[in-house]
């Protein structure tokens, strides 16, 4: 938990409404800010205790109401995909690509013109019944190693551009290994 003198001032020149609590537009800007000093600190994940707790450590918290709206400001969070929960319950708050060090689970295979694949992965396993991606989503080539770069981003635009790199990647596949 971290009180730094940037964070003292994060519920400052917030709109603050009649019953005491910060609008919900300024409350989830309060908490992407905590999110993002958290993340700028090298934290890779939190638990929601620890950044309740992290919050009300903070001057002036009480404005920023319960924490049943945490719970439902995160939620917001991961369907804006600033985070992501695991499936212990944890906040992982880093989005790079899994080649960056984080999970991956190869989602899609998609076959080029002279047969090197284009992987589209997630950092979470698609759940079989389900038919729609469970989170953002990057692609990569195993042929010409073209990535969509570290950042993720939603699944439908990364099928996309994966598709049309692998209508016009023009490499092979790598050879097996021995």
């Amino acid at each position: 938990m971290t009180t730094t003198t940037d964070l003292d001032n994060l519920f400052t020149g917030r709109h603050v409404g009649r019953l005491g609590t910060l609008d919900r537009d300024d409350a989830y800007s309060a908490l992407l800010d905590l999110l993002d000093h958290i993340r700028s600190l090298g934290q890779d994940l939190i638990s929601e205790p620890e950044l309740w707790a992290t919050l009300n450590s903070l001057p002036d918290a009480e404005k920023f109401g319960s924490r049943a709206r945490l719970l439902t400001l995160l939620g917001t969070a991961q369907s804006d995909h600033v985070i992501r929960r695991a499936s212990s319950g944890q906040i992982l708050l880093r989005l790079d690509a899994p080649s960056c060090g984080g999970p991956e689970h190869v989602w899609i295979r998609l076959e080029c013109f002279r047969g090197a694949e284009v992987e589209i992965t997630g950092a979470d396993p698609w759940p079989e019944p389900q038919l729609h991606a469970p989170g953002p989503a990057w692609w990569r080539c195993t042929g010409c190693r073209a990535t969509s770069g570290i950042r993720a981003q939603e699944f439908d635009l990364i099928r996309e551009d994966a598709t049309e790199h692998a209508r016009t990647c023009r490499a092979l596949p790598m050879p097996p290994l021995q």
